[in-house]
């Protein structure tokens, strides 16, 4: 029997149902721990084999540049905190790491929102289960990571004290279901409208009952101008960028691709971005690999929101480079003041008049590019190497905005142009088809009483030469009208040392008043050229979304016997091409040349359209709309063209290759007599234009000579 000193009574006490209750009461009145979140994962976060290319201990200090961010929930005043970067920095480990700290060490309802709920399941067992697995402190607490225990499911994860919530943005009834504290919201440039509004605000309704004590983080690489949400939202925040340091000179540089990249150049053009490099703006030393990553741990975050104050107008950054280039000792002190604890972290902006804060820190926002990265894949070189790939391709430029700079893209599709330029580049052809021409394509567009057809040449990196535009007017049900039009498709184009061209593919809108007619010619004619004659129709996109010109080669529907269906084409994206490159007024890749016989009426047809941005239920996108008064049938015939050329390469055409490859077989002697196209002013007469056409002796010589033809005719 034991005495009531002995060591099981004390057992017996500590265990007693009125002690528990204590323990418990003392826990939940204790504040959690005054430590930041990068602080948390320094000290408690494991890495998961399968989550990631490495293991172990978190460092923060590895991506020096994602300190900031992970600060930021912890600062005093921070409701809302906005990442706007590039791939593969900040956004992802941010929610991780946010999650993981309020779970263990103070615990609340988070919801955790991706675009569909499939992306969010996919988050759940990629992404979550992992961190839970790997790291203790949180295993302990989240549980066994099975989906079928009464706690735990693969998108609901329950902890003392609170759950984690993953749901997708395309319901509003997952958003509004329950109330939370922390709402995470990974890549919202993807969230759809729902009917109730924005995902983001429904979202973050949910947090009205918590007070003041509430977190908002949006994360997301940006997209388009005008489009982008997360752009909105780094624009409404504080605008935070990082400086680093020089090694050499110690000097604070905002990092720039435009203004700090260089790389040598040869005079005739060649570009080698093996040598690109970083250069200080002060001393002009050229970073090393490793000055560039000595230089990324001294990462400090500003803010560099525009501000009046004082009745003046500042913009911190333009103060800064005035501070340094006035020869000021410290321009980073004259412009900002370093706020700084355990927790928190940050240059806040001040007003040199006042030296107050005028610059709210409520939403802080944070933009990096590939620049901030210590990643190998991602050096200086890398970048500017994407950047010369990208050029002349306006989706390969958005990319590399997008993922390489963490900046929204304004397309240049957006930019109007004008019909009187165009004319003005007008060129006379030496021949039918100039030299460069590899393949052609037709585009023919449907009317009630007519049908317009365009041939198109396409060279290297598909730079275009309009060879014909012809408009058949008739009885679109009779016979001889569609034998003329099958003419046209199979048609000899000679080349001026006279080699022969035939069309290899067609394309010929079906949505007009004479569908089955379209549908019986394409039909019959299917095999006419060697890419088909496809009868084509324009995708459904009233959203202003963009589907690929020519869709996947699975959802290409060949025709039955008993039912013909036309191919699906994305006009919207055909259009940003074609508008695109009208802008560009040098022949190369993607320049289009327009011959001598094109009127003033057939250029105003072809910039018919504008780009305007319509905004509903509070998302804006891109919509493709008529000018009044305008008729828009050789902008169709010129999206139906390059459409047939989509499709071409869809099945296994190389331009660039078939430009090569033609271009050997050219006749050196004749073309060695030819321009690729005399330029014509926009006000000479159009009677005295007088085309190029090959001698007489060409002609002869090439219905004996043997020739290949374009795309294998």
């Amino acid at each position: 029997m034991s005495t009531p000193n002995s060591p099981a009574a004390a057992i017996r006490r500590l265990t007693s149902p009125a002690d528990t209750l204590r323990r418990a009461w003392r826990r939940g009145s204790t504040p959690p721990p005054r430590v930041s979140v990068p602080e948390w994962a320094d000290r408690y976060r494991r890495l998961a084999r399968e989550a990631g290319s490495t293991q172990g201990r978190w460092r923060t200090e590895t991506v020096e540049i994602a300190r900031g961010p992970m600060l930021a929930p912890t600062e005093p005043g921070v409701h809302v905190v906005t990442a706007m970067s590039c791939t593969q920095l900040l956004k992802t480990s941010l929610l991780e790491n946010v999650f993981g700290y309020y779970a263990h060490l103070d615990p609340c309802p988070i919801l955790l929102v991706q675009p569909k709920d499939d992306a969010a399941e996919q988050f759940s067992k990629e992404r979550i289960t992992p961190l839970i697995k790997a790291t203790p402190a949180l295993r302990e607490l989240v549980g066994t990571g099975k989906t079928r225990t009464a706690e735990e499911t693969l998108t609901y994860k329950a902890f003392p004290g609170g759950f984690l919530a993953l749901v997708g943005a395309g319901s509003p009834d997952n958003l509004a279901r329950r109330p939370v504290r922390v709402t995470l919201f990974d890549e919202v440039d993807k969230y759809p409208v729902t009917r109730e509004g924005d995902p983001i605000t429904l979202g973050e309704e949910r947090t009205a009952t918590f007070g003041t004590n509430w977190l908002s983080v949006r994360a997301c690489s940006p997209t388009v101008e005008d489009e982008s949400r997360i752009e909105r939202s780094y624009g409404d925040s504080d605008q935070r960028r990082a400086s680093v340091a020089c090694p050499h000179c110690q000097h604070r540089q905002f990092l720039d691709f435009f203004r700090h990249v260089e790389w040598e150049k040869e005079p005739d053009g060649t570009h080698h971005p093996e040598t690109a490099r970083i250069y200080c703006e002060a001393c002009g030393a050229g970073w090393s690999e490793g000055d560039r990553l000595k230089a990324l741990g001294t990462a400090r975050w500003h803010q560099t929101r525009p501000f009046q104050c004082c009745g003046v107008r500042r913009s911190p950054l333009d103060d800064y480079a005035t501070a340094w280039r006035d020869g000021n000792a410290d321009p980073v002190g004259a412009v900002w003041d370093w706020w700084a604890s355990d927790r928190w972290a940050v240059y806040r902006a001040k007003c040199p008049t006042c030296r107050e804060w005028p610059v709210d820190n409520e939403h802080a926002g944070f933009q990096a590019s590939k620049l901030y990265s210590p990643w190998q894949k991602d050096r200086p070189r890398d970048i500017a190497k994407k950047f010369l790939d990208a050029q002349g391709d306006e989706d390969k430029l958005q990319a590399w905005w997008n993922t390489q700079l963490g900046l929204v893209y304004r397309r240049r599709a957006g930019k109007e142009v004008d019909p009187a330029s165009l004319m003005a580049r007008r060129e006379v052809y030496p021949a039918e088809v100039p030299n460069g021409v590899a393949v052609i394509t037709i585009g023919a567009d449907s009317q009630g009483d007519r049908v317009e057809l365009e041939a198109v040449g396409w060279g290297r990196d598909e730079e275009s030469w309009s060879l014909g535009y012809e408009v058949f007017e008739g009885d679109q049900e009779s016979p001889d009208f569609w034998a003329r039009v099958r003419d046209f498709l199979t048609r000899k184009w000679l080349r001026a040392d006279g080699t022969p061209f035939v069309a290899a593919a067609a394309c010929f809108d079906s949505g007009g008043s004479h569908t089955q007619a379209v549908y019986q010619f394409c039909r019959a004619n299917s095999g006419l050229l060697r890419g088909g004659v496809h009868a084509i129709k324009g995708e459904s996109e009233r959203s202003g979304q963009r589907s690929p010109v020519w869709p996947p080669v699975a959802k290409v529907k060949r025709f039955k016997t008993e039912r013909f269906r036309p191919v699906i084409i994305g006009t919207n994206a055909a259009k940003d091409t074609i508008s695109a490159r009208l802008t560009i007024e040098a022949p190369g890749p993607g320049y289009m040349h327009f011959p001598a016989e094109w009127d003033r009426v057939r250029f105003d047809q072809l910039t018919a359209e504008r780009l305007t941005l319509k905004t509903i239920s509070g998302r804006s996108f891109r919509m493709w709309k008529p000018r009044p008064g305008r008729a828009n049938e050789a902008l169709d015939c010129r999206v139906y063209a390059y459409a047939a050329l989509c499709g071409l390469i869809h099945r296994g055409l190389k331009l660039n290759r078939a430009a090569e490859e033609v271009g050997a077989k050219a006749d050196p002697v004749v073309l060695a007599g030819t321009s690729e196209g005399d330029r014509i002013t926009a006000g000479k007469a159009q009677a005295q234009i007088v085309p190029k056409v090959p001698h007489p002796a060409v002609l002869a010589r090439s219905r004996v000579r043997s020739r290949g033809l374009a795309y294998g005719r």
